[in-house]
């Protein structure tokens, strides 16, 4: 097995996202690793329209962060978190995962997925497929229903 320096995180608020971010938790202790808690807001198309909306969309992806970066760290524990958004140059959430991947020095990126296949997965598009095929990193990829550690 690899050792793992540093460790990102994308989350959101879904049961998979939750589950990826503890099993990134659990991985980063057993590690020693820094690990980064990142959430997208896709303000691409929202730029100039609803200011209000992006801000409480921030404001909810800070809360978000705060409860994992609260839960993560530990003395001597680098624990630390990012609010991305998408934006005309960068419109994909995969996009802003993996930049910031490449920009903080990430060497392995945890995310869940909801397993989605066939028909659902190509007008739904996944976040996770789209990292895991462009990743240049390794690429844990947590599915829905997995156990916690």
């Amino acid at each position: 097995m690899s050792t793992y320096k540093k460790i990102l995180v994308p989350i959101d608020a879904s049961q998979t996202a939750q589950s990826a971010a503890a099993q990134a938790t659990a991985l980063a202790l057993d590690q020693a690793a820094a690990i980064r808690f990142v959430v997208v807001v896709e303000a691409h198309g929202l730029m100039g329209s609803a200011p209000e909306l992006l801000n409480v969309m921030g404001h909810d992806a800070r809360l978000l962060l705060d409860s994992w970066v609260n839960r993560a760290q530990a003395p001597g524990r680098d624990v630390s978190s990012n609010v991305l958004e998408t934006s005309q140059a960068m419109p994909r959430v995969a996009d802003a995962i993996l930049a910031e991947a490449r920009r903080w020095g990430a060497d392995l990126i945890v995310i869940g997925s909801h397993g989605r296949g066939g028909v659902r997965r190509m007008i739904l598009g996944s976040v996770a497929e789209g990292v895991a095929q462009r990743s240049t990193m390794p690429v844990l990829i947590v599915h829905a229903g997995e156990p916690k550690t």
